[in-house]
């Protein structure tokens, strides 16, 4: 994978941060890479590969897509998701659920595809008025983005999953008379029913429900600070190795090494890699 800056917005004097990816195919049961990424201003659909590690200018997007693997066709999907991020990106239109299900629903695909699922988990990054960099994060499934923020010995999940599980956790605090706590969300443990996903983007066919809604998305926007790191991966990754497994990131860490390792423990998990893997690590200088 070749990459390189955005030609398409003015660029900084300076980067603000550096960045790497790593997509693998795994051990997934139905043998196919439904995993696919936008890394600056491209997108990948990959059974193996790592990117270079590149220094990042302002604006930036990320954004990883996991196609649903109740179908054989998802890889579809998470491809139209991914291409609709780079069109609006290039357009320079902000990126929402329904421009993306817009575009998606624009595009014909054959019957055999009806169905087909992808989740996403998307940051793109601005300057703010006083030059702290602003990360927009929006969210679909149970694809996820990660916080290490400097100093700090653990990472911090910052979406919450759309499935069954965490409903349910909603509908008993709503039942008791007291909010969520976030912590609550977000439990560990390989896919299963209370797992299935409640919020994605779908693929329809020739001319079957046109007038099908665009997926319920979290948006938020925090602060970063210098030499914070963030992560956004799809569950083939947090399901087989939990944050408090993950390694932390010095200012003097190697992001392609980093990545590797976090492959490796993939493979070393209990679940064998019994998904498709996506991860892309952004260390802020």
């Amino acid at each position: 994978m070749n990459t390189s800056p955005n030609e398409s917005y003015p660029k900084s004097i300076n980067s603000i941060a550096k960045a790497c990816a790593i997509t693998f195919q795994g051990n997934a049961s139905n043998q196919r890479q439904q995993d696919t990424f936008f890394f600056l201003d491209n997108w990948y659909q990959e059974t193996l590969g790592i990117t270079e590690i590149i220094a990042i200018e302002m604006p930036f997007c990320f954004a990883v897509s996991d196609g649903v693997a109740s179908s054989n066709y998802s890889q579809h999907c998470s491809k139209a998701v991914v291409k609709a991020i780079e069109s609006l990106w290039n357009d320079k239109q902000t990126i929402t659920s329904n421009r993306i299900h817009h575009l998606i629903s624009q595009t014909k695909h054959s019957h055999k595809r009806y169905g087909a699922a992808a989740t996403l988990a998307m940051i793109t990054g601005t300057f703010n008025s006083d030059k702290t960099v602003s990360i927009k994060i929006m969210h679909v499934g149970d694809s996820r983005i990660y916080r290490l923020p400097k100093g700090e010995g653990k990472w911090q999940c910052l979406t919450r999953d759309d499935n069954l599980l965490n409903e349910l956790i909603d509908q008993q605090a709503h039942e008791q008379g007291r909010q969520a706590k976030f912590a609550d969300y977000n439990r560990d443990g390989m896919a299963g029913s209370l797992y299935s996903i409640t919020e994605c983007f779908a693929l329809t066919a020739d001319n079957d429900f046109p007038s099908s809604e665009a997926p319920d998305s979290t948006v938020q926007t925090i602060t970063i600070q210098s030499g914070d790191c963030l992560v956004v991966c799809t569950d083939g990754i947090h399901d087989l190795v939990p944050s408090e497994n993950w390694q932390l990131i010095s200012p003097e860490a190697d992001l392609q090494e980093w990545l590797k390792t976090l492959k490796t423990q993939v493979y070393q998990s209990d679940g064998n890699a019994y998904d498709n893997g996506t991860a892309i690590v952004v260390r802020f200088d």
